[in-house]
């Protein structure tokens, strides 16, 4: 239907394939069935059951594709991406010149735009996210260039996608597997980070890819397993309990303590690499670059995280077949596919509730790698309900029925909550960044915040974050950059009008402020100094 609506516009490289002809796309896909039903088919309803479950999770990859994120803004986008530059290039920190310009005493600070935080005794500044996602686009960079950075998350989804069938088939039948993948792929969590370049899909997928390795039976796989989950760790710290259950779901097979033990040593190569990179971009193998841990987890945030995970978000999220799908599948599964996948969402989901709470739906994107696992038990009770009929046609009616509610409630979140528009409303920071690079000399200096980095990146100006200079250092900024032959400009969003004129309402007089453009809700203003006798 997604599809039909909106028909088919996906580039990568110099490939396009593009149709908005909505005949167009159903008449090759009813040639596809015409050539399948010329070769025979042995069930009627299994054969449409799986024909719809491939086109739902066909239409959700669609999506990432027709709506993929292609401009970072954000402190998000561009810390990851950003970051996976500089690892291109082989470095670990990223000097900040302009900060020698300045004698505020938190110069480096001021000189660290959005997603990156000073480095340990002052070498220059360091991404403030952990960097797995970053080292994930370094290698896409060098194998598709800068752009092939925005492919990373959708690439991962399908991936996972594909280990989540492979993970299912080790346990149930290929067409609950093939279900379970549909019910991932239309997990609006799921749908809303394939298409963004963030860290929470490639999370997912080495959890997933580490579980099945894990069920696997050879001690290489065990390894691997461990290799999988370090990933996991470097790619999101807080995913280390989780992590954990790995090599006690290796512990199986001939030799279960080898296993046990060959995966433990797996992910100690994953946790020891996250410790060097924490101690040598942050100074401590236990501080991250969102400062110590006890500024980010708290007893006191467990109520209202609880509410968040499991309240009415939950709800919007996982929608009402979810928990009765999840009750049935946890009686019904063998032990296996019941307590592993269990383990991994508690194991995902106990240092959130302890982490800062965002009252969002989208908050729950931190439980996805547990979420994924998990569907598969979901998906298991489903089938068993779908199928106490005994009756194929029946089934088959029930699953198609399931796979359309899930993907329609999600859709319908997804439309309320623009999801489907932040493509266009990102295009806002390439818009603002290349108003400053025609319109501004090229030494200039842009003071932003939430442009910050954008304007690194559209703009090729050097920025400053306006919001981390004290106001009694506001015109001696400015005096500081203009010795070094710069001109200062101010990159304002919205509520950041307000906000910049409130915190410089005392000293704004000392310069000379010119309105200089805008663009959407950016505006533009040129600072100078001012000397005493004018």
């Amino acid at each position: 239907m997604l599809v039909y609506l909106v028909g088919v516009d996906v580039r990568m490289g110099g490939v396009t394939v593009r149709s908005h002809s909505a005949v167009r796309v159903l008449a090759a896909a009813a040639a596809l069935i015409l050539v399948r039903i010329r070769f025979g088919i042995d069930s009627y309803p299994r054969w449409l059951m799986r024909l719809a479950l491939l086109v739902a999770i066909c239409g959700s990859v669609e999506s990432w594709f027709r709506f993929l994120l292609a401009t970072i803004g954000g402190a998000d986008s561009y810390g990851y991406v950003s970051a996976s530059r500089m690892l291109a290039a082989f470095r670990m920190v990223d000097p900040a010149p302009i900060a020698d310009w300045l004698s505020a005493p938190n110069r480096l600070a001021i000189a660290s735009p959005l997603g990156w935080t000073p480095a340990p005794g002052g070498s220059g500044i360091a991404p403030t996210f952990p960097i797995g996602a970053s080292m994930v686009m370094a290698v896409f960079t060098w194998i598709g260039g800068s752009s092939a950075v925005f492919f990373v998350a959708p690439v991962c989804g399908a991936i996972t996608l594909w280990l989540v069938y492979r993970l299912a088939r080790e346990w149930v039948d290929p067409e609950t597997s093939l279900f379970a993948a549909a019910m991932v792929a239309w997990n609006p969590l799921f749908i809303t980070y394939a298409k963004q370049p963030m860290s929470d899909v490639p999370a997912t997928m080495w959890i997933v890819l580490a579980l099945l390795l894990a069920v696997q039976r050879s001690n290489a796989s065990a390894f691997f397993a461990g290799l999988a989950a370090g990933m996991a760790v470097i790619t999101r710290p807080a995913l280390l309990i989780a992590a954990a259950v790995i090599p006690l779901a290796a512990h199986r097979g001939e030799s279960p303590k080898r296993r046990l033990l060959v995966a433990g040593a797996g992910l100690a190569i994953g946790v020891v690499i996250q410790m060097a990179i924490q101690q040598q971009l942050f100074g401590s193998p236990f501080s991250t670059g969102y400062g110590a841990a006890g500024n980010l987890f708290s007893t006191a945030h467990l109520g209202t995280n609880f509410k968040i995970f499991f309240g009415r978000h939950a709800w919007d999220v996982l929608g009402p077949l979810f928990v009765p799908g999840l009750i049935i599948g946890l009686f019904a599964s063998r032990p296996e596919p019941r307590e592993k996948p269990a383990a991994i969402l508690i194991g995902v989901t106990l240092p959130y509730l302890f982490y800062l709470p965002f009252d969002h739906w989208e908050t729950l994107r931190f439980l996805l790698p547990g979420l994924v696992p998990v569907t598969i038990v979901v998906a298991d009770g489903l089938i068993h309900i779908a199928r106490m009929s005994r009756n194929g046609k029946v089934t088959a009616a029930l699953v198609i029925a399931f796979t359309a509610i899930i993907a329609g409630r999600s859709e319908n979140l997804l439309r309320k909550s623009s999801v489907w528009d932040v493509a266009s409303l990102e295009e806002r920071y390439p818009l603002a960044g290349d108003w400053i690079n025609v319109n501004t000399p090229q030494e200039s200096v842009v003071l932003a915040n939430q442009h910050s980095g954008s304007m690194r990146w559209y703009g090729k100006r050097q920025t400053l974050r306006w919001d981390f200079i004290d106001p009694s250092h506001l015109t001696q900024t400015i005096r500081e950059l203009e010795s070094h032959g710069a001109t200062a400009y101010v990159a304002l969003e919205g509520d950041e009008v307000a906000m910049f004129d409130e915190r410089f309402a005392g000293v704004i007089g000392q310069l000379q402020v010119d309105h200089v453009g805008s663009i959407r809700n950016v505006s533009f203003r040129r600072l100078r100094y001012l000397p005493p006798n004018r």
